[in-house]
Protein backbone atom coordinates (compact mmCIF):
# COMPACT_ATOMS: atom_id res chain seq x y z
CA UNK A 1 0.00 0.00 0.00
CA UNK A 2 0.94 3.33 -0.77
CA UNK A 3 1.24 5.96 1.50
CA UNK A 4 -1.07 8.18 0.06
CA UNK A 5 -3.64 5.06 -0.06
CA UNK A 6 -2.82 4.77 4.02
CA UNK A 7 -3.30 8.63 4.44
CA UNK A 8 -6.82 8.58 2.34
CA UNK A 9 -7.93 5.40 4.01
CA UNK A 10 -6.84 6.59 7.59
CA UNK A 11 -9.01 9.89 6.73
CA UNK A 12 -12.10 7.90 5.58
CA UNK A 13 -11.94 5.81 8.90
CA UNK A 14 -11.06 8.85 11.18
CA UNK A 15 -12.32 12.11 9.21
CA UNK A 16 -11.21 14.04 13.01
CA UNK A 17 -8.00 11.94 13.73
CA UNK A 18 -8.98 11.80 17.46
CA UNK A 19 -8.69 8.21 17.62
CA UNK A 20 -6.16 6.17 18.83
CA UNK A 21 -3.81 4.06 16.51
CA UNK A 22 -2.74 0.72 16.79
CA UNK A 23 -1.26 -2.09 14.86
CA UNK A 24 -2.42 -5.74 15.78
CA UNK A 25 -3.43 -3.74 19.26
CA UNK A 26 -0.25 -2.19 20.16
CA UNK A 27 0.91 1.31 20.01
CA UNK A 28 2.19 3.14 17.04
CA UNK A 29 5.95 3.72 18.62
CA UNK A 30 8.01 5.17 15.51
CA UNK A 31 6.84 5.44 11.83
CA UNK A 32 9.78 7.03 9.34
CA UNK A 33 10.81 6.26 5.93
CA UNK A 34 13.89 3.49 6.16
CA UNK A 35 16.12 1.85 2.90
CA UNK A 36 13.99 -0.90 1.68
CA UNK A 37 16.62 -3.52 2.91
CA UNK A 38 16.88 -2.43 6.53
CA UNK A 39 15.56 -5.66 8.94
CA UNK A 40 14.47 -7.42 6.11
CA UNK A 41 13.80 -6.59 2.52
CA UNK A 42 9.82 -4.62 1.89
CA UNK A 43 7.14 -7.20 1.07
CA UNK A 44 4.45 -5.97 -0.99
CA UNK A 45 0.97 -7.15 -1.93
CA UNK A 46 -0.17 -6.93 -5.69
CA UNK A 47 -3.57 -6.45 -5.63
CA UNK A 48 -6.78 -6.57 -8.29
CA UNK A 49 -7.82 -2.96 -8.23
CA UNK A 50 -11.40 -4.55 -9.97
CA UNK A 51 -11.78 -6.55 -7.08
CA UNK A 52 -13.81 -5.04 -3.58
CA UNK A 53 -13.00 -7.80 -1.56
CA UNK A 54 -10.28 -9.58 -0.77
CA UNK A 55 -7.94 -8.34 -3.82
CA UNK A 56 -4.88 -10.14 -3.31
CA UNK A 57 -3.23 -12.05 -7.03
CA UNK A 58 0.23 -11.86 -5.95
CA UNK A 59 3.00 -10.39 -4.09
CA UNK A 60 6.72 -9.16 -4.47
CA UNK A 61 10.23 -9.44 -2.15
CA UNK A 62 12.60 -6.40 -2.76
CA UNK A 63 15.82 -4.89 -1.31
CA UNK A 64 15.42 -1.77 -3.60
CA UNK A 65 14.45 1.73 -2.76
CA UNK A 66 12.58 2.78 0.46
CA UNK A 67 9.72 1.86 2.71
CA UNK A 68 7.71 3.59 5.25
CA UNK A 69 7.79 1.84 8.55
CA UNK A 70 5.21 1.80 11.04
CA UNK A 71 6.94 -0.01 14.38
CA UNK A 72 4.80 -0.77 17.03
CA UNK A 73 5.68 -1.04 21.09
CA UNK A 74 3.03 -3.65 23.33
CA UNK A 75 3.13 -2.52 26.47
CA UNK A 76 4.52 -5.80 27.54
CA UNK A 77 7.59 -5.08 25.38
CA UNK A 78 7.55 -1.46 27.27
CA UNK A 79 7.57 -3.28 30.40
CA UNK A 80 11.11 -4.26 29.94
CA UNK A 81 12.40 -0.38 29.21
CA UNK A 82 10.20 0.47 32.15
CA UNK A 83 9.32 -2.14 34.52
CA UNK A 84 7.61 0.16 37.00
CA UNK A 85 5.45 1.74 34.78
CA UNK A 86 1.85 2.64 35.66
CA UNK A 87 -1.11 0.67 34.08
CA UNK A 88 -3.94 2.02 33.54
CA UNK A 89 -7.01 -0.13 33.27
CA UNK A 90 -11.19 -0.44 32.31
CA UNK A 91 -13.25 -3.36 33.98
CA UNK A 92 -12.96 -5.69 31.05
CA UNK A 93 -9.05 -4.95 30.49
CA UNK A 94 -7.79 -5.46 34.17
CA UNK A 95 -9.89 -9.04 34.07
CA UNK A 96 -8.20 -10.05 30.89
CA UNK A 97 -4.56 -8.70 30.86
CA UNK A 98 -3.69 -7.03 34.29
CA UNK A 99 -2.27 -10.35 35.14
CA UNK A 100 -0.60 -11.17 32.18
CA UNK A 101 1.82 -7.77 32.68
CA UNK A 102 2.08 -8.02 36.30
CA UNK A 103 3.64 -11.54 35.11
CA UNK A 104 5.89 -9.71 32.51
CA UNK A 105 6.81 -7.00 34.95
CA UNK A 106 8.15 -9.95 37.55
CA UNK A 107 10.11 -11.57 34.62
CA UNK A 108 12.10 -7.88 34.01
CA UNK A 109 12.56 -6.84 37.03
CA UNK A 110 14.70 -10.26 37.44
CA UNK A 111 16.74 -8.80 34.67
Amino acid sequence: MKTKELIRQLQEADPDGDNDCCVDNADIFYVGIEPAYWDGCKQILIRDKDCEYYNIIGGKVSSEGSKLVITTLSIKSAIWNKPDMPIEYDEYSEKHYKEGHEEERKKAQKQ
